[in-house]
């Protein structure tokens, strides 16, 4: 007769979890679906959104693809916390411990809130910086002395690629409360300044041409192809020149500056200009005596 009972105990046990069982599946077949129409309806919105924008307007492009990824990031969080909470309302030992808390929800929301405090800062920051949007997606950004680009932005965390493929993971609670430099959040060219040190025996206007000739044939310059060259300023052993050029974005401007160093470099050995020199002057026959010079530094 215990048999029986047994028996029939482990069968109604079998017919109790079974309505369980099929419930998870439910709740589980249902956040796929879900999340996977989320997902479409999103990316079908930023690709019509992005359509209207100009190709060109790359500002626009980044605001608009920040905003859809932290709102996916939220709806997508969101029903898998409806759904756990689902999932655990079927047992009633889950049930009983959810009125339990809720008996002393004064106690417990004080304990919860001082736990989860730099959880929902950051939670609540992260939101702000999608709509208020100081950094976007592939913002070039300036972070405590680190050059790189913002790489995603979480519900929790923003992440920066250095420049050397490194990544700072940095809280949004602590991005929205620094200063960040941020390079392209309204225009991302940028001016690029090469400093030269001559002789003064140098020709300014003929240096002048090269960097024209220079930054005319250079992929890296903008289309307006931008080339000046100043006197800034005179030292006791050098006369110190400007060149300023502009380029799209930092790493070109980056290798411009590289490129007219370099070619500037090579026009004033084969034109032989005159590398700084050191001048003495002879007390007895007051010329100038030229001595050993550092060479030029570009």
């Amino acid at each position: 007769m215990l048999t029986n009972f047994t028996t029939r105990a482990a069968a109604l046990s079998k017919m109790a979890a079974f309505p369980k069982i099929i419930t998870t599946l439910l709740i589980v077949l249902s956040v796929m679906l879900i999340t996977r129409f989320l997902s479409g309806f999103l990316l079908y919105w930023k690709k019509k959104l992005i359509a209207k924008l100009d190709a060109k307007d790359l500002a626009s492009f980044s605001s608009v693809e920040t905003k859809i990824v932290i709102m996916h990031k939220i709806v997508i969080f969101g029903v898998y916390l409806i759904a756990s909470v689902f999932f655990l309302a079927q047992f009633e030992a889950v049930r009983h411990i959810g009125v339990a808390l809720l008996a002393s929800a004064g106690v417990a929301g004080i304990v919860v809130g001082m736990a989860a405090q730099s959880t929902l800062s950051n939670i609540i920051a992260g939101i702000s910086i999608s709509f208020s949007q100081p950094v976007r997606l592939r913002d070039a950004v300036i972070f405590e002395k680190e050059f790189g680009w913002i790489e995603d932005i979480t519900l929790m965390h923003t992440i920066i690629r250095t420049w050397d493929n490194r990544r700072i993971v940095i809280p949004n609670n602590t991005l929205a409360n620094t200063v960040i430099e941020n390079w392209t959040i309204t225009d991302p060219s940028l001016l690029g300044v090469v400093m030269i040190y001559a002789d003064y025996a140098c020709n300014v206007e003929e240096v002048r041409q090269w960097v024209k000739e220079i930054v005319n044939a250079s992929p890296y310059s903008t289309p307006e192809k931008v080339a000046g060259v100043q006197v800034v300023d005179f030292t006791e052993k050098t006369v110190v020149l400007r060149v300023l050029c502009k380029s799209a974005d930092a790493p070109s401007a980056w290798n411009l500056r590289c490129e007219i160093r370099e070619k500037l470099l090579e026009r004033f050995v084969k034109s032989g200009v005159s590398f700084p020199k050191i001048r003495i002057i002879n007390e007895k026959q007051q010329l100038p005596i030229p001595g050993p010079g550092p060479g030029m530094a570009i």
